[in-house]
């Protein structure tokens, strides 16, 4: 049996289809997928090796239930933009390009991650959880070597804020430690990438390393495709999650939802979908949801 932990931090201790209710008919709806896979290359970041055709074809999967409520005329928007196309500054808010030396663009329209409502990003990862430095993020590799080829939580990401003209509120990312649990323990995620009126509210990722294969774009398909209108969170932990024989091995999905009470956050996680996109208020705190024991490679195992 799947015992799921629920940790919530309050902000001082980190630094058959329906239609759609007037409000979100009236807010024009995009949803954007970043599949990395191709590496080293001209032109490309990374090396060779980390070359791997699934990314795309998961980013596939993810946009296909947008791509049908955009034809039903419950979406607006569900575009692709893969390899070279996922830029390092269309992960870069203006606010952060001082700290990382690079361009913003991430309101750009039709590209950047904060033009659309909902994104997912599949590519390489890690992380740093430093307690004598105080750096705790996680970093990502991006597609184009005109630009960054790393981007980091703390350093580039800041999410639907509204003076900036961000939209984005759920980010699924499939790559290796992006929602480490060490990282928003000590303070990572909500501080970095929301102030207190942002938009942004899920953070779906992996603490410690996931697997790949076709196995994910099959998860991914389902978990899309099961969240319209509920479980944006709680559907990523169950389908994502892989107990493996032996130690060191299994798949780690996390989901971290920021607002102002933890009544609000655990209705986002159980009950918000593409369609039902919950307010979770000011982002004043955090909860991490996961499966308790789960013991993946590069991270703690999850208590």
């Amino acid at each position: 049996m799947r015992t799921t932990r629920v940790l919530g931090r309050l902000g001082a201790l980190c630094a058959a289809l329906a239609l759609p209710s007037s409000a979100s008919a009236q807010e024009y709806t995009e949803a954007h997928v970043y599949g990395i896979a191709n590496f080293g290359a001209a032109g490309q970041c990374g090396s060779l090796g980390q070359t791997h055709p699934v990314h795309t074809s998961t980013a596939s999967a993810f946009l296909a239930p947008f791509s049908a409520l955009q034809t039903l005329g419950l979406w607006d928007e569900a575009l692709t933009r893969n390899n070279t196309l996922a830029r390092g500054s269309y992960f870069t808010d203006a606010t952060k390009a001082g700290s990382c030396a690079c361009t913003a663009d991430d309101t750009a329209a039709d590209n950047g991650l904060d033009s659309a409502d909902v994104v997912y990003v599949h590519t390489h990862g890690g992380h740093t959880a430093n307690a004598a430095t105080g750096v705790y993020r996680s970093n990502f590799t991006t597609g184009n070597a005109s630009y960054d080829c790393s981007v980091q939580t703390d350093n580039n990401m800041l999410w639907g804020d509204p003076a900036g003209g961000g939209d984005l509120g759920i980010a699924v990312i499939k790559a290796c430690q992006g929602g480490d649990y060490e990282v928003w323990a000590g303070g990572g995620y909500r501080a970095q990438m929301t102030n207190s009126d942002s938009s942004f509210r899920v953070w779906n990722a992996f603490h410690g390393n996931s697997s790949c294969g076709s196995h994910v774009t099959t998860y991914v398909s389902g978990y899309s495709g099961a969240s319209t209108y509920e479980g944006i969170g709680e559907n990523w932990v169950d389908e994502a999650y892989d107990d493996d024989v032996g130690v060191d091995n299994d798949d780690c999905p996390v989901s971290i939802v920021s607002g102002a009470t933890s009544t609000q956050r655990e209705d986002m996680y159980e009950h918000g979908g593409w369609l039902d996109r919950k307010a979770t208020g000011d982002k004043t705190g955090s909860t991490i949801f996961y499966i308790g024991g789960c013991d993946a490679n590069a991270g703690i195992v999850l208590p």
